[in-house]
């Protein structure tokens, strides 16, 4: 079972990582994919480092190419889970025009209407 993943925001020219964490007895095998194809190990902008409960996906210099979905998938013997998430450029617009640092937008849209709200009352 993958326990944790999040979506990345990455800086061009920078580096960036994404993780995968599962539990799994036995210990899990990693696999990432992008778009639903692997990504290739030998790019030398990319890496993957597969740990006992973890697999990460080093990126050492972020280009335009990176940005975009990745999925993990974690498997044994015994059955397999997958996650996607998101590399992305902070500030970036994706799909029907929703931010994807939703966590900000959030944060402020509810610091609005509580201040809205208060005032309200006054």
């Amino acid at each position: 079972m993958i326990t944790d993943v999040k979506n990345m925001p990455a800086q061009l020219g920078k580096t960036a990582i994404l993780r995968c964490e599962a539990m799994a007895v036995p210990t899990a095998s990693f696999e990432w994919y992008r778009d639903d194809r692997r990504p290739v190990e030998s790019d030398n902008t990319l890496r993957i480092k597969n740990e006992k409960t973890r697999s990460l996906l080093l990126f050492t210099n972020v280009t335009d190419k990176h940005f975009g979905n990745y999925t993990c998938f974690a498997s044994n013997r015994l059955g397999a889970s997958n996650a996607s998430m998101l590399l992305f450029r902070p500030g970036a617009v994706y799909g029907r025009g929703v931010a994807v640092n939703v966590g900000v937008s959030a944060g402020v849209g509810f610091w609005l209407c509580l201040s809205v709200s208060l005032l309200m009352k006054v």
